[in-house]
């Protein structure tokens, strides 16, 4: 996990099919490993994250989720304010 804290920004993402210790050991683990991944924090059925947009993109954390096997959409972007983006 990138600890540089430059340039961050924050993401939530509904993750509705993470439903048990071992989904979110799943998540938690495919996020860490990303590179610009600065922070993240597990919700229920979801995921806080903080990270380097010069690094990484919004997609491509939600790729990350969907590729260790579970849906994710953008909860809320902070930045932006958007909501309820697919990440399809």
């Amino acid at each position: 996990m990138n600890t540089e804290r430059t340039h961050a920004e924050e993401l939530d993402l509904a993750i509705p099919d993470m439903d048990s210790e071992k989904a979110e050991m799943d998540v938690k683990a495919s996020l860490e490993a990303l590179p610009g991944i600065v922070t993240v924090r597990l919700l229920e059925r979801g995921a806080f994250a903080r990270y380097n947009p010069n690094v990484i993109t919004k997609d491509q954390i939600c790729i990350a989720v969907r590729q260790a096997g579970y849906r994710a959409s953008i909860f809320q972007d902070s930045k932006s304010g958007q909501t309820g983006r697919s990440s399809q």
